[in-house]
């Protein structure tokens, strides 16, 4: 059952200066065959309480650093529409229990250890890379978690020029006789740690997936402790979540242009050259040498969210290095603009619908018990918001706007267990006060009760990224009257969504180009999996990335919120475990 109560790091008066960021943080409870202890230290176990039931243990992970679509729509001010977001043998689609060709036990056989041969086929030019040696080390907070750092070429094209420092984690498999291999891992973002990701390996994954894999999370290049690339000031975040994101005139329209224009170019001026090569087509090639270090013939890897994109994109570069991947919570690396526009409108309205049809059932629900009249209350609270704000008694943030307001909502909706929060959020800002929702909003960007920002924020990832991985916006006069045709018909959805243009448009890089074809041909078989009602990645980005994928394996969860594997749906979880341990995927189109 839902835990009626907000949860304590959502509240304006959480514990420590980044709202939902303890330093020690009870973990919810586990299954039976879990019984590793709870971690302790760190900025990263954002989910659970000790009041909150076991409910999300991987989605709690995600739903911190995986928000994509909503920094696309607010935090940055705007939203591009389409342009944000075994060694697994071959199974067949017709059987939920096939096994398949060649190696059909699904053990190590292809999967040999760090001291087994890994075929070196990589250019000459990259030997240096692929040949250096990991010196692990305990790990400061855990001395059973190993940790290490390799070196990758700022530029591949340039390979003897500057170098990024990579942060690598691993908790080791815990039964080595069982042991399958390594499973690297990425929570998405952009800019989220695998570091971090990996130190929580024991709240999300199975004692099973423990059990045979090494889990290893990285921090990608120019994040995190990977050579940071910090391009943003703490004012210039502020800003990005100050400005109004639904000018009301042309010159309100120029005013948030200019502003936001403007934090890119200085992003791009402090970045320098490191911040031009930070594509998740080189991290991708990034993981490729870690493949190799790790002594494995083939890539297995699990993503959430943005992480879906990292895997697509490795898979479509390297096929045939493609072992057992699973991509949770997904985004097609071939979206149209349309198909954007579509999946977004779709993902928010089913998320908003379940929070509101929750809340008009109970009797503090602050939308009252009309569903009908519910959503309307909404609009007209951001309306209010746009020209009055809320006050807040956050130094630095007095008073905040629509930005802050509909940022933080949308985070609400990330989890179910959000929702409380969520209500008990809206009832006040009813009042004329926003304290709990930018409690909220500050805790998913670690902004502290003194105005700093966490130095190792994804959000100093966004715009190198971003900027990076997706096409420059074109004027289409067919695709803006489409634009405005759906924010008529979703007012609230317009509302959340903001201003469309593209914040890239002052990068001084071109963006990647879609190959609007099928992706990672000849590779094995890749399982995409999703929640039926996601607000942040909507069922329909995963289903096309499991349609686009040439092996792709569409498993679908009839659930709620941001993160599907370990998250509450023992269907899911039995299949995802059945894939990484013995190469049996489910039948494509499955639903749990």
């Amino acid at each position: 059952m839902l835990n009626q109560d907000p949860r304590p790091d959502d509240l304006p008066d959480a514990p420590t200066g980044y709202a939902a960021l303890p330093s020690t943080y009870a973990a919810p409870a586990r299954r039976a065959d879990d019984q590793a202890q709870a971690p302790v230290g760190g900025s990263g176990w954002p989910g659970g309480s000790p009041r909150q039931p076991a409910r999300s243990s991987l989605r709690a992970v995600l739903a911190a650093v995986a928000v994509v679509a909503v920094l696309a729509a607010v935090v940055l001010a705007v939203w591009r529409i389409g342009n944000p977001p075994s060694l697994a043998q071959p199974p067949s689609p017709a059987s939920a229990s096939a096994t398949g060709t060649g190696d059909t036990s699904g053990t190590s056989a292809k999967t040999p250890s760090p001291s087994g041969t890994v075929t070196q086929d990589y250019p000459a030019a990259l030997a240096d890379f692929y040949t250096q040696q990991l010196d692990w080390s305990p790990c400061p907070d855990n001395n059973k978690h190993g940790c290490a750092t390799m070196e990758v070429p700022v530029d591949y094209a340039d390979p003897a020029g500057d170098r990024f420092t990579l942060a690598l984690r691993k908790a080791p498999a815990t039964d080595p006789a069982k042991r399958l291999g390594s499973l690297v891992i990425n929570p998405g973002g952009p800019g989220g740690s695998g570091v971090e990701f990996a130190s929580l390996a024991t709240f999300a994954f199975s004692a099973d997936v423990r059990a045979a894999y090494d889990v290893v999370g990285f921090d990608p290049r120019g994040i995190g402790a990977s050579s940071p690339v910090q391009c943003l000031t703490n004012s210039d975040m502020d800003e990005l979540f100050s400005a109004d994101p639904t000018p009301d005139s042309s010159a309100e329209r120029s005013e948030l242009l200019a502003g936001v224009d403007g934090v890119t170019k200085r992003c791009a001026a402090r970045g320098g050259e490191k911040a031009m090569h930070m594509s998740t087509t080189e991290v991708a090639r990034d993981m490729d040498v870690m493949r190799v270090l790790l002594g494995d013939e083939k890539l297995n890897f699990f993503g959430g969210s943005y992480g879906t994109f990292l895997g697509a994109v490795y898979a479509d570069t390297f096929p045939k290095k493609v072992g057992r991947m699973v991509l949770d919570s997904a985004m097609s690396p071939n979206q149209t603009e349309q198909q954007e526009m579509s999946y977004d409108i779709q993902g928010f309205e089913s998320s908003i619908d379940a929070f509101i049809d929750w809340c008009v059932a109970r009797p503090d629900c602050a939308l009252g018990s009309d569903k009908a009249g519910a959503r309307q209350k909404i609009v007209d609270l951001l309306d209010s918001v746009e020209k009055n704000g809320l006050a807040t008694d956050k130094p630095g943030l007095g008073r905040i706007g629509e930005g802050w307001v509909g940022f933080s909502i949308f985070m609400c909706l990330y989890s179910d267990t959000s929702w409380p929060t969520l209500n008990k959020g809206l009832a006040q800002a009813f009042t004329g006060r926003g304290d709990i929702l930018l409690a909220k909003g500050m805790s998913v960007v670690e902004r502290g009760i003194t105005g700093s920002y966490a130095p190792g924020t994804y959000l100093q990832a966004m715009i190198p990224v971003r900027c990076a991985d997706w096409p420059r916006s074109t004027a289409d006069p067919s695709l803006a009257a489409d634009q405005k045709k759906a924010k008529a018909a979703h007012p609230l959805w317009a509302r959340m969504t903001g201003e469309l243009y593209d914040n890239c448009r002052t990068w001084p890089t071109a963006g990647r180009a879609p190959r609007g074809s099928t992706l990672a041909a000849g590779a094995d078989p890749i399982l995409v999996i999703g929640n039926e009602r996601d607000p942040a990645t909507p069922i329909g980005g995963t289903k096309q990335l499991a349609k686009d994928l040439a092996s792709g394996i569409l498993l679908t969860s009839d659930h709620d919120g941001h993160g599907t594997y370990y998250a509450g749906n023992p269907c899911v979880d039995s299949a995802v475990d059945g894939y990484l341990l013995r190469g049996t995927a489910p039948v494509d189109g499955t639903t749990c």
